[in-house]
């Protein structure tokens, strides 16, 4: 997937700076997420489905921050500390890390794609809405089915990609070996989000995945066997 070049010092020094900071950013993202839906708003979980979009509509800025943060800012942090990672790890050709990284390519896609159909799909059935289309309601549903599924609704996608690294650690003793476990566990819980008749799995691989984005973007500002100056 990627060429195996060796990075000069100067240049992987600076990728694993920039992968450090987007590892620090991310849990802000997910902080504001948590301020926004669990404090900030209070969407009814009752009612119509006319109620609930006449207080998404009155919240829609609110709501297009949120995604914004959480979808797309999220996603192009991502980005940056997926490709950091990959030339952190990469010291012989690996199938399993290309594996793993690809799952992480995959997730940013994701983000990227949940944020901006967040964006247009909530314009779209607010606009209906306030033209009294009853088709409003289709959307309301149609955009929290989709939006929830690809951004978060099951964390497939990014438990894997912490799973996969964790495992490539393990296997060629790169970062320390208790961080690794914890990743191991980190990502069987994402994994596990699959079984939906249980939704707190879904609040502990985002808490947990907080601490592992920190101890990952420590772990990015040592410098890496092979280039220390």
């Amino acid at each position: 997937m990627y060429p195996e070049a060796t990075y000069p010092n100067t240049s992987i020094h600076s990728i694993l700076r920039w992968g450090a900071s987007a590892y620090f950013a991310m849990p802000l993202c997910y902080v504001a997420m948590f301020l926004i839906y669990g404090v900030l708003l209070s969407i009814p979980q009752s009612g119509t489905v006319s109620n609930k979009i006449a207080y998404i509509a009155a919240q829609q800025s609110m709501l297009s921050l949120a995604n914004i943060i959480g979808y797309l800012i999220f996603g192009i942090l991502l980005l940056v500390s997926v490709q950091a990672t990959h030339a952190r790890l990469k010291s012989t050709s690996s199938y399993l890390l290309n594996f793993a990284t690809a799952f992480g390519l995959i997730w940013v896609v994701l983000m990227m794609c949940s944020g901006m159909m967040a964006l247009v799909g909530l314009n779209t059935m607010v606009n209906l809405f306030s033209q009294g289309s009853p088709h409003a309601e289709t959307v309301f549903y149609v955009y929290t089915t989709v939006v929830n599924g690809l951004g978060g609704g099951i964390e497939l996608v990014g438990g894997m990609w912490v799973l996969m690294l964790s495992v490539y650690g393990l296997k060629t003793a790169q970062l320390s070996k208790l961080l690794n476990l914890f990743g191991v566990v980190v990502g069987l819980v994402g994994v596990l989000t699959l079984i939906q008749a249980l939704p707190e799995l879904k609040d502990a691989f985002g808490l947990s995945q907080i601490l592992w984005f920190i101890c990952m973007g420590f772990a990015l500002l040592k410098t890496p066997a092979g280039n220390k100056q």
